[in-house]
């Protein structure tokens, strides 16, 4: 059964005014496209609704019945449609965002003042979470999307590059071992001129740290095993304490420590990094994604020197 609200919009019509002429002006439509309607009603009901004569319009037994259940359905969908057109609306100007804590915390607090000025109608909820809690989330449908790095083809996820990254040496101003760095416009330090001391660094198994071992290996660098974290913010807090030096990507580059460290652009290559949005496919973009993306961009342009003095140029 395909019945439609026009169908008894068009029925009630034509039970209140006693005929078809009057009903077909009243719904718009032309009295051959209401008698086929009608045609069509009955035929899906399996029941005539109307008896028809040259001079009068009358309901059948089975029409009778029909008035008061039509005429619900037509009150409760109009009683119910401006509700669910402010639902709509709420839902368009409303944003659930994914993002890594250390990212949250350095970069999302300047997005969110920005988006309070220029959108003061967005409802924008920022989740700081591990990035796998990020994905899963999205692929759930809870989040609207997830930002962060994520190298790897996600199920059922699409993925949209926002920025390129560089990867920073950081090591403590007061460590024995200082790196010797070069470079007139911001100080770089080349793979191969990495001191040879134990690192503080990811688990073998995440993926930055895989990226980084892979470039290492690459470039001829040996490893000396150190001390392994979990978190982006714990290489930075043992590498500022002289526990020993780290290798991390620069949009995660502390500010506000120049006195208790030192970075330097990794160089000879430089290995650029992808910082990611990340949707559900097939899912509806909320409207107000693309001003959030450009309060972003506009965040990290206007900020770039300050907060990540040696990423590359996307």
């Amino acid at each position: 059964m395909n019945l439609t609200i026009r169908h008894f919009k068009a029925f009630l019509a034509i039970v209140q005014t006693r005929g078809f002429t009057r009903a077909a002006e009243r719904v718009h439509i032309s009295q051959p496209g209401l008698s086929l309607m009608m045609q069509d009603m009955e035929s899906q009901l399996s029941c005539r609704l109307f008896e028809r004569t040259t001079r009068s319009v009358r309901l059948t037994a089975a029409g009778q019945r029909l008035v008061p259940v039509a005429q619900q359905v037509v009150d409760e969908v109009e009683a119910i449609a401006p509700v669910l057109s402010q639902l709509s609306e709420k839902r368009r100007r409303t944003l659930r965002v994914g993002v890594p804590p250390i990212f949250s915390a350095t970069v999302m607090p300047k997005v969110y003042m920005m988006l309070r000025r220029t959108q003061p109608t967005l409802d924008l909820h920022i989740h700081d979470l591990p990035k796998p809690e990020v994905e899963l989330r999205v692929r759930s449908g809870e989040l609207d999307c997830g930002l962060g790095v994520f190298p790897r083809r996600i199920p059922e996820v699409s993925r949209r590059t926002l920025f390129e990254f560089d990867f920073i040496y950081l090591e403590s101003r007061t460590a024995p071992w200082r790196a010797k760095t070069h470079g007139k416009a911001a100080r770089q330090l080349r793979w191969d001129e990495l001191p040879d001391v134990p690192f503080v660094e990811m688990q073998p198994h995440m993926e930055l740290q895989e990226q980084v071992n892979k470039h290492r290996a690459a470039c001829g660098v040996k490893r000396s095993d150190g001390i392994r974290m979990n978190r982006l913010e714990s290489l930075i807090g043992m590498a500022a304490a002289g526990v020993g030096p780290t290798i991390i990507p620069s949009f995660v580059a502390p500010v506000g420590m120049e006195a208790q460290i030192s970075t330097a652009l990794l160089t000879d290559p430089v290995l650029s990094l992808g910082f990611q949005l990340i949707m559900k496919r097939g899912r509806e973009q909320p409207a107000v994604l693309e001003a959030f993306t450009q309060a972003l961009r506009e965040v990290i342009a206007d900020h770039r020197e300050r907060i990540y003095p040696y990423a590359a140029q996307s």
